[in-house]
């Protein structure tokens, strides 16, 4: 029997396949399907039981799960509203009664099916109080019998939609690519299909377009989502052999007693996490080949410490070290961090962003290659600025720099200087793993000692919840403690009920008369903005109504309330940093989730109630990180497209961690070259986004 690589089958057009005409092969282009390896990598979206086929005179009223009805197509009627939208209706009988279709906008359903045609349609059926039976967009297939039903297996496989190709027919050319290749070249050994429970590769296609369980096909998807994150580990493999291989970098000289000396310096003590996170970035930029690592901690776990480590050391060496962050707030912020930890090694920081005047002279400290600790924003990448002694770069928040603006920073024709990235909030297991596989992670899994917990509730915006806000502001304040109101926008948008700060902070003046009430927004220019971060320090300010602008970096002791006003507006992670801005003192803090005025919590969406609801609950941000991926999806949370992710098939960061950590450890237990060879060219081939965006720093 002749092993068909994925290579080969990669040189097979599909309009060697019997069904697909010209027109066809244009379309399927259309849609990135240009050869056999790519029309078998064309995985269903869903699976229809047909065993789950129903009668339509079974169906029962409050019916809420998906079904599928086999029946004649009785009648084809369009209608077209007077704002255009044309709704398409088939009425179907299937012997015990009636039901109707429709579809609203899609022109097809028209055009492809016809009275008297046998289909199945599969959906959530909606029974009216008459007792018709319709369903809206429901997926639609037809066959010329019940007999060709029969023949598709105990599963009927829908695939995404491609213009001028039905369903049947990528079935169809599947089953046709899959009869001609009798085996498919594994990169997996027997044994290890045995020790990890996976299917065969023939197998995993096979059975992933035409099973006959869903356990048939949750096991092929398996084997084909451990394929996915195995191209993923030999993408990064190679592409860290090949960066420390041609990069060179300062090789610092740090004493083994260096951790111990800076600990003498700081007036607190380092939790054991932190030194385990110090000690792996100095074993990391004593070497020649330059660093490239993921700093994650959560909220208030000490980050900056850690990064002014690598900093102090760095300088000590007599090289240059630069933060960049994305935004001038974020930039001062750090600046006061830095001057706040690095006061005891006599450091100079300067800061380097549009907003600074004297510019000019910090260009030429950067140019003379002066050791210092150089922090802004994406100043430090403008042509006038000239490192040739930087031996550190750390990039905050990196995911909000393009690819090239992080590359224009490390850039160096003699040496690349180590790199540090550090994100504001944890970042869910698969997706560091998934997106960051070619740094190396270091991970602050412990807060400093002493700190209380914050106390969270959610607060609708109803009248007696309202009041509650006021009165637990009362209660802080006679405290002596501080108050930071955040809203999500500056201004009243027009048809919005979104609370802006200036009105916001209109409502607390009135309500506080006999305490300080001030505004802090984005618009303002940085030296007023300094200045009420200043005036909020000395506790000159009793309550600060701000903007989102405080979510990261603010670090004010006495502030112990936090209120998010239309808190089912903001995201699950910046909900847990801003509430991260109290709760660094000794007195008692907490958070107040506030909903928008006039609203209960049953009247948000879904997903603002799974927000709110997992926010009350959990203080843990990695948890909190995972949630968040599992309502929004790992799209939006990693920015799939920028990262080369949108080459995943069918691997799914929200679920498979599992079968990532096995893909890893089977990776580095690959003995001798061929294997990792072959894997490489496959993955080269299959994940051809991943080589657009393959430096994740």
């Amino acid at each position: 029997m002749v092993d068909r690589s994925l290579h080969y089958l990669n040189e097979i057009p599909i309009s060697e396949l019997k069904g697909f005409g010209e027109k066809r092969v244009k379309s399927l282009h259309k849609s990135g399907i240009k050869s056999v390896t790519d029309l078998i990598r064309l995985f269903p979206k869903k699976h229809y039981d047909r065993s789950q086929i129903m009668n339509l005179s079974d169906i029962l009223p409050d019916y809420d799960k998906e079904i599928t009805i086999f029946g004649k197509i009785t009648d084809v009627s369009v209608f077209t509203t007077k704002t255009r939208l044309r709704i398409t209706t088939l009425t179907i009988n299937d012997d015990t009664g009636l039901a109707r279709a429709k579809w609203f906008g899609p022109q097809y359903i028209a055009s492809r099916y016809k009275k008297d045609d046998i289909v199945a349609i599969a959906g959530i059926p909606d029974v009216k109080k008459t007792g018709t039976v319709e369903f809206k967009n429901p997926a639609i297939e037809s066959f010329s019998s019940e007999q060709e039903l029969s023949e598709t297996g105990s599963f009927i496989s829908f695939y995404p939609k491609i213009d001028g190709v039905p369903n049947k027919i990528l079935r169809e050319g599947i089953k046709q690519a899959l009869k001609r290749i009798p085996e498919i070249k594994d990169i997996v050994d027997e044994k290890s299909l045995n020790e990890y429970s996976i299917y065969s590769r023939i197998d995993s296609y096979q059975k992933v377009h035409f099973p006959e369980s869903f356990d048939e096909y949750k096991k092929a998807k398996k084997r084909l989502a451990f394929d996915e994150f195995l191209y993923l580990q030999s993408l990064f493999n190679h592409s860290k052999t090949i960066y420390q291989s041609e990069k060179k970098a300062f090789d610092l000289n740090i004493d083994d007693l260096f951790i111990d000396l800076f600990q003498k310096q700081i007036p607190f003590k380092l939790t054991s996490s932190q030194k385990k996170c110090i000690e792996e970035i100095y074993n990391d930029i004593k070497k020649a080949s330059p660093m490239k690592r993921l700093l994650q901690g959560d909220v208030g776990s000490g980050k900056t410490i850690v990064a002014a480590a690598a900093v102090t050391a760095t300088i000590k060496n007599n090289k240059q070290a630069a933060l960049m962050a994305p935004t001038e707030v974020l930039a001062e912020q750090h600046l006061t961090s830095f001057k706040k930890y690095l006061e005891y090694f006599d450091v100079d920081i300067h800061l380097l962003t549009s907003s600074v005047k004297d510019r000019e002279d910090i260009y030429e400290i950067i140019d003379r290659g002066d050791p210092v600790l150089i922090i802004g924003t994406h100043a430090l990448i403008q042509d006038k600025v000239n490192f040739n002694n930087l031996g550190l770069a750390i990039i905050d928040e990196q995911q909000r720099f393009g690819v090239e603006q992080r590359k224009k920073l490390v850039d160096n024709d003699d040496f690349t200087p180590h790199q540090l990235v550090m994100t504001a909030t944890p970042i869910p297991r698969t997706t560091a793993l998934a997106i960051y596989g070619d740094l190396e992670l270091s991970v602050i899994d412990e807060l400093p000692p002493g700190r209380k917990k914050i106390k969270s509730r959610v607060l609708s915006g109803g009248k007696r919840d309202n009041k509650e806000v006021y009165e637990a502001a009362y209660e802080h304040l006679k405290n002596d403690s501080q108050i930071f109101v955040v809203c999500p926008y500056i201004e009243e948008s027009e048809n919005s009920d979104i609370k802006a700060a200036e009105n916001v902070f209109q409502l607390y003046r009135s309500e506080f008369k006999d305490y300080k009430v001030d505004l802090l927004h984005g618009k303002m220019k940085p030296e007023e903005k300094e200045l009420k971060m200043l005036q909020m320090q000395n506790g000159e300010i009793d309550i600060l109504v701000s903007t989102v602008v405080i979510e990261v970096g603010i670090d004010i002791t006495n502030a112990t309330l936090m209120i998010i006003e239309s808190a089912e507006r903001f995201g699950l992670n910046q909900l847990h940093q801003l509430r991260g801005r109290v709760g660094r003192g000794e007195k008692q803090s907490e958070c107040i989730f506030h909903i928008t005025e006039g609203k209960s919590f049953s009247k948000i969406t879904n997903d603002g109630q799974s927000r709110l609801k997992a926010i009350e609950e959990n203080d843990d941000g990695f948890k909190l990180s995972e949630i968040d991926l599992q309502i929004r999806g790992e799209g939006k949370v990693t920015g799939t497209t920028q990262s080369g992710l949108s080459d995943l098939k069918i691997a799914n960061l929200r679920t498979d961690y599992e079968i990532l950590e096995k893909s890893k450890n089977y990776f580095f237990d690959i003995q001798g070259d061929d294997l990792k060879n072959e894997l490489f060219t496959e993955a080269k081939m299959l994940f051809p986004n991943f080589g657009k965006v393959e430096d994740s720093t």
